[in-house]
C-alpha cells in the first residue's frame, strides 16, 4: 500500500513541470499595441526583428512574441500613414507607420556583362548590377534584384539597347550591346573532300569558327548537315559547298568522282538453280572504277551489294549459260547461271 502511495505522489510530481511548461507556452492575451519602425521605405518589407509584440502568458509572465514575415500585413506600395497588423495565434495587434515615397532609382553599378552575341540570352541575375533607390527622408538604399522588373532586352536585335529597370513605378536604365557575327571562318576542312558518285556528305573534322569582333572571343561552332548547302552526291564534278551560320557564310570545294566502269571480281556463290528459284547474289564482288575531273585521278572500290541491280535472269527458262547483267549507275558487268529441272521425288 505504501508503495502505491509513493507511485501516485511521484506521478503528480512529474506532471507538475509538464503542466507549468504548457502554461508558459500558452498566450492568455496580447497587448493591443505593438512597437515597430515609424517609417518604412515604399516597396520594402518590414523586418520582423524590428517589431516587438508583448503578451501575457497563462503562467502569469509578460514576454515578447515571435513575429514572422508571414504574420505582417500592410500596404507597402502606397506612400503615407499605414496601420501595420500582426496576427499571432489567432490574435491581432497593430502599430502605425508611414510608408515613405520612393523618389528616384539609380544604377550604382552596371552589370559585368553588357556585351552579347546575337541570339545569346543574358544571365537573368545580371551579375554585378546594383540598383539603389532614394526615399523621402530615408536616404539611399540598395534594392535586391528580385524586387526589380528588368525589360527591353532583345537577343535577336543587333546594336545598342536601352534596358529599363522598374521599381514601384519609378524607372532607370542601363545600356547593353548585342553584336551580330562579323565573319565565319573555316579553320579546318573536312577529312573527306573526294566523293564517289552516290556518296553521302561527310563533315568529319570540319571546324568552323565565328568571329564577333572586339570584346567577344571567337567561338568554335557546331555545324550540322542542315548548315551546309550545295552538295549533291549524284552530280559528278567539282562542287562548291556553303556553310551558313548566324547570317554569315564560308565556302569550300569537294569533288564527286564519276563511276566510269564496273568489274565483276567474283560471281555469286550460287550459279546453279532449279526452275523457279530466285536469284541469290550472296558472295558477289563488284568493283567500281571512279575517275575525277583530272583523268589521272582514279579510285577503285568494292560496291556494296545493296547498290547492285540485275537484269536478264529468267527463273523459268531452262538452259545453261544464262547471262545475268549487273548494273550500277548505267555501268554493267555479266555473269552466267545454269537452270535445270528439279529432280523428281
Amino acid at each position: 500500500m505504501k508503495n502505491l502511495k509513493l507511485l501516485a505522489i511521484s506521478a503528480v510530481v512529474l506532471l507538475i513541470p509538464v503542466f507549468i511548461g504548457c502554461k508558459s507556452m500558452q498566450i492568455d492575451f496580447m497587448e493591443e499595441n505593438a512597437d515597430g519602425p515609424k517609417q518604412v521605405r515604399q516597396g520594402q518589407d518590414i523586418n520582423p526583428k524590428e517589431i516587438t509584440v508583448w503578451a501575457m502568458y497563462k503562467d502569469g509572465q509578460r514576454r515578447t512574441v515571435s513575429v514572422t514575415q508571414g504574420s505582417i500585413t500592410f500596404n507597402k506600395h502606397t506612400p503615407g500613414p499605414q496601420t501595420v497588423k500582426i496576427r499571432v495565434q489567432r490574435q491581432e495587434v497593430s502599430f502605425v507607420t508611414e510608408v515613405m515615397a520612393l523618389r528616384s532609382l539609380t544604377v550604382a553599378s552596371p552589370p559585368r556583362v553588357a556585351l552579347f552575341k546575337e541570339g545569346q540570352e543574358p544571365d537573368r541575375a545580371w551579375p554585378g548590377l546594383e540598383v539603389r533607390g532614394e526615399w523621402d527622408q530615408m536616404g539611399s538604399h540598395k534594392i535586391e534584384l528580385n524586387y526589380l522588373e528588368i525589360t527591353g532586352f532583345m537577343k535577336d536585335q543587333p546594336g545598342k539597347q536601352v534596358i529599363r529597370v522598374t521599381y514601384e513605378g519609378i524607372q532607370t536604365t542601363f545600356e547593353v550591346d548585342v553584336r551580330s557575327m562579323a565573319s565565319l571562318n573555316i579553320i579546318q576542312l573536312p577529312k573527306k573532300l573526294d566523293y564517289l558518285q552516290g556518296d553521302a556528305l561527310d563533315l568529319t573534322d570540319l571546324t568552323v569558327r565565328g568571329v564577333w569582333g572586339d570584346g567577344i572571343p571567337p567561338e568554335t561552332l557546331t555545324i550540322t548537315r542542315d548548315d551546309v548547302t550545295g552538295f549533291n552526291g549524284n552530280d559528278v564534278g567539282i562542287q562548291r559547298l556553303t556553310v551558313s551560320k548566324n547570317g554569315r557564310s564560308a565556302n569550300f570545294d569537294v569533288e564527286v568522282m564519276a563511276l566510269t566502269s564496273i568489274v565483276l571480281e567474283k560471281p555469286p556463290t550460287k550459279t546453279d538453280y532449279f526452275v523457279g528459284e530466285a536469284l541469290d547474289l550472296t558472295g558477289i564482288e563488284v568493283t567500281g572504277n571512279y575517275t575525277g575531273r583530272d583523268p589521272t585521278k582514279k579510285r577503285s572500290v568494292l560496291i556494296p551489294i545493296e547498290q547492285l541491280t540485275t537484269s536478264g535472269y529468267e527463273p523459268n527458262r531452262i538452259g545453261r549459260q544464262q547471262r545475268v547483267t549487273v548494273i550500277v549507275r548505267g555501268q554493267s558487268a555479266n555473269f552466267f547461271v545454269n537452270i535445270t529441272e528439279a529432280p523428281a521425288h
